[in-house]
């Protein structure tokens, strides 16, 4: 005999139910594969709703419950504020479509979770039918040039819900969804999304590429942080019916950037409780020393960049008297340049994308930093990371021999056809202290 696991109340008092039924007999063996070894949460979200079911109380298997006792919410969370149990059952749909797609494939039963519903539903499975089919990746749609949007008119959250909703519009109405279960890169993802931290995703500010460009002057770190460059006198000088404030209410960022924001919501391992969306003028110095960052955007759009460049070989600067951004290597290693710059009047050019990964700021966390000369390449990085399989090869190749992802950079040459990233390769990459 067995009993549920799972935390109780007063009101939910545990009733023993076969512990060699067939259906939690398969409960087990899912868990126990190796598409789940990796996913705790998903492991405890199954065992929970199936001791559930095979205890004779499936009227208790709803969200709120869910919520409670797989995911630690508080009694009186409100669902409709907060969308683990959501986010995490689309999750557990997939991982199980794949097992008994993959693992699973000789099973007599099958575990199906409805949209819907968080009720398993055990069905035998007719040994003539084939195995369903994976479902297809769906590759994002290609990265626009930058765009506008007044804050206050549509905060960068429901920007960031409209460009995942672009994605799924551009699909057919399917998510791209992770659904590799790679080793190393989940271990990378499990460790930046750590439980135990804050994560901040900050999209760069192209006002401040916009107000450098009207001024003709670079805005230091120091005069971004205390927000000096959003000066009324030097804007009038060049733009005397531009008021700052037009500037100041608003938040411009590029739909590359936006992409990838709906992007890292979709990865397996975020945990939406312990993540934000931060605009990278409202991040302060207390934020960046206590959390975890995610950094998009070179330092001319991103300036808090800068504040890790001082530990990194690789940087996107911009070339004012080119009026072009380019990769700068400190100190070029055999067979590479000291400069990689796009040849902006092709059409089918080169483009370059970099990603790297340091300690935060307190040395208790991360942070992930991810550019581009372009939309186009800060796309090749984006694709790289949510790919799967490429990112997972690098990281096997650079991990310790106790499995852990030491501190990287890595450069990324790829190519564009009318501002669209098609293909990338690795042209070089570090290891950091």
């Amino acid at each position: 005999m067995a009993v549920t696991v799972a935390a109780v109340g007063e009101d939910m008092a545990p009733q023993p139910f076969d512990s060699m039924d067939s259906r939690w007999v398969l409960v087990q063996e899912v868990v126990a594969s190796s598409l789940f070894e990796k996913s705790p949460r998903l492991r405890a979200f199954l065992l929970y709703v199936a001791e559930m079911e095979l205890s004779g109380r499936r009227h208790e298997i709803n969200e709120q419950h869910i919520g409670t006792h797989v995911f630690g919410r508080p009694l009186d969370y409100n669902p409709g504020d907060d969308s683990i149990v959501r986010s995490q059952a689309r999750f557990l749909r997939q991982r199980l479509r794949e097992y008994f797609a993959t693992t699973g494939a000789g099973s007599a039963l099958t575990i199906e979770i409805p949209k819907g519903s968080y009720v398993p539903i055990f069905e035998a499975r007719d040994a003539n039918q084939p195995a369903a089919p994976l479902p297809e990746e769906i590759t994002p749609e290609p990265a626009p040039e930058p765009v506008g949007l007044p804050a206050k008119k549509l905060p960068l959250l429901w920007i960031v819900a409209l460009a995942a909703a672009v994605l799924v519009a551009a699909g057919g109405g399917a998510f791209w969804i992770y659904t590799s279960h790679h080793e190393a890169s989940d271990r990378f993802w499990a460790t930046l999304f750590s439980p135990h931290r804050t994560q901040l995703i900050v999209p760069a500010d192209s006002t401040l590429i916009l107000i450098e460009e009207l001024t003709g002057k670079e805005v230091s770190f120091s005069s971004y942080l205390h927000q000096e460059y959003l000066s009324k006198s030097e804007l009038q000088q060049v733009a005397p019916h531009l008021e700052s404030s037009d500037l100041e209410n608003s938040h411009y960022t590029s739909m590359a950037d936006l992409r990838l924001v709906a992007r890292l919501y979709r990865q397996p391992q975020i945990d939406a409780q312990h993540t934000q969306i931060r605009y990278a003028r409202e991040l302060s110095l207390s934020d960046a020393r206590e959390d975890d960052l995610i950094l998009i955007g070179g330092s001319r759009a991103n300036p808090w960049v800068t504040l890790f460049s001082a530990q990194m070989n690789f940087s996107v600067d911009y070339d004012a008297a080119l009026r072009q951004n380019r990769v700068s290597n400190r100190a070029p290693r055999a067979g590479e340049r000291a400069s990689y710059a796009e040849n902006a009047t092709e059409a089918n050019r080169t483009v370059y994308g970099l990603v790297a990964y340091v300690p935060s700021l307190d040395r208790q966390g991360h942070v992930l930093m991810v550019a581009g000369t372009s939309s186009a390449g800060t796309q090749v990085a984006a694709d790289f990371l949510l790919s799967g399989p490429p990112l997972n090869s690098f990281l096997q190749r650079v991990q310790r021999a106790d499995k852990s992802i030491p501190p990287f950079e890595l450069l990324l040459e790829g190519h564009s056809l009318n501002g669209n990233a098609t293909s990338s390769s690795i042209v070089a990459f570090r290891i950091l202290p």
